[in-house]
């Protein structure tokens, strides 16, 4: 265990609050849509469940399995290999919060634009709904495949220290999680002026949304520098409610159909491609490619609406 946990009792406390403080008000949440607002569908909140303790319970012991995947040791390899590293002035935190933020937005917008991560990553977005129990519900693997590498050893790498990047991953978590927060309690979720700069629930309600132009937008926890940047910066309308899920049709009760349908789909798919670049296209293209045809990707279903409205 001590392997799995190399930055002492501070670190594993913060953990240990930061994992109280969401599950508390998680609970809270779970309880007021059951019993007051009486708009809570409980064969989803037992499939979170399932996620949770998937995540939670699973994730970490493939981690003691197959060796030093974590986050915090993915961090100190990475820092022994960099060519310099980020002190704490506050000039050094700014350009480790904007790297952190940076491989964020990379990670996530590549579990979006690939299909075999998408399909890691999709039972995030599966519910027709969002509240607090949904933003706890995550695949497995994602732990264990790519969490490690983009949010703990290329920012190390490029010198934030390891101990910033632990802390900034308890950071996006505990805000992260805030960002689920049920519509029905929370109506405008805008946080008035930080919105103006940071995540905030409304924000991230857009990107939980399949409607095609809000379909793959929003892809920071933190900020909103990355988003703004790269051209991935959506507001929530309020002339156009959200529609929460995934194009697929989904059992969003089903734990199996949630987090392994989406593993089922693509191997129909391999399994009739006729060409080598047909298979790998499957594996690599975005969700929605077909052979010769782009037409239901994200991409293009956006700049189809977006082409009608300029007309």
């Amino acid at each position: 265990m001590e392997a799995l946990s190399p930055f002492g009792g501070t670190i594993d406390r913060a953990v240990a609050i930061g994992l109280v403080v969401v599950m508390g008000y998680t609970i809270i949440e779970l309880l007021v849509l059951q019993f007051w607002i009486r708009k809570l569908d409980l064969r989803v909140v037992r499939m979170t469940l399932l996620g949770f303790l998937g995540s939670g319970l699973l994730s970490p012991a493939l981690t003691w399995l197959v060796g030093p995947l974590s986050v915090g040791i993915a961090a100190l390899v990475g820092a022994k290999l960099s060519l310099f590293q980020a002190g704490m002035h506050w000039v050094d935190l700014i350009y480790s919060l904007v790297v952190y933020e940076f491989f964020y937005w990379l990670q996530h917008w590549l579990g979006h634009k690939i299909r075999l991560i998408w399909c890691i990553h999709s039972p995030h977005h599966a519910p027709a709904g969002i509240h607090m129990a949904i933003g706890t519900n995550h695949h497995f693997l994602e732990g264990l495949v790519y969490f490690p590498l983009f949010l703990g050893f290329l920012p190390a790498l490029l010198g934030v220290d390891p101990v910033i990047v632990v802390a900034l991953n308890i950071l996006d978590t505990v805000w992260g999680s805030y960002l689920h927060l049920s519509s029905e309690i929370l109506r405008e979720g805008r946080y008035g002026w930080l919105g103006r700069f940071m995540q905030t629930p409304a924000h991230h309600r857009v990107h939980h949304a399949k409607n095609p132009r809000y379909v793959d937008r929003n892809y920071n926890s933190i900020t909103l520098l990355w988003d703004w940047l790269l051209g991935t910066l959506e507001r929530l309308r309020d002339d156009e409610p959200v529609e929460y899920g995934i194009t697929r049709a989904v059992d969003d009760g089903s734990y199996w159909d949630v987090h392994f349908g989406e593993f089922v789909t693509l191997y129909r798919d391999l399994r009739s491609a006729e060409h080598a670049s047909d298979f790998f296209g499957h594996l690599f293209r975005p969700p929605g490619w077909h052979p010769g045809d782009a037409s239901q990707t994200a991409e293009a279903i956006r700049a189809e609406l977006l082409a009608l409205e300029r007309d």
